[in-house]
């Protein structure tokens, strides 16, 4: 079972990215209803036969705005 890693919510939770692959664990970025926290969430088998599953924390990246250059005083 799913569990949120921001507030600890247990149930549905939507999906914003997946799955995809890394290694032998299936990965699907998910988004908490409660919280609207996303985080990614890996499950597998490993090639030894052990199953194991965790979350990461996924943070929104803000917007940068590009700085526009200042014209260069040219000296005479």
């Amino acid at each position: 079972m799913v569990k949120c890693p921001f507030c600890g919510f247990e149930g549905e939770f939507r999906e914003l990215k997946g799955p995809w692959k890394f290694r032998f664990y299936t990965v699907r970025m998910l988004q908490c209803p409660s919280c609207n926290g996303a985080f990614n969430h890996y499950e597998g088998v490993s090639p030894k036969g052990k199953y194991s599953e965790y979350t990461i924390k996924v943070t929104r990246r803000e917007k940068r705005e590009v700085k526009e250059a200042k014209p260069e005083a040219t000296s005479s």
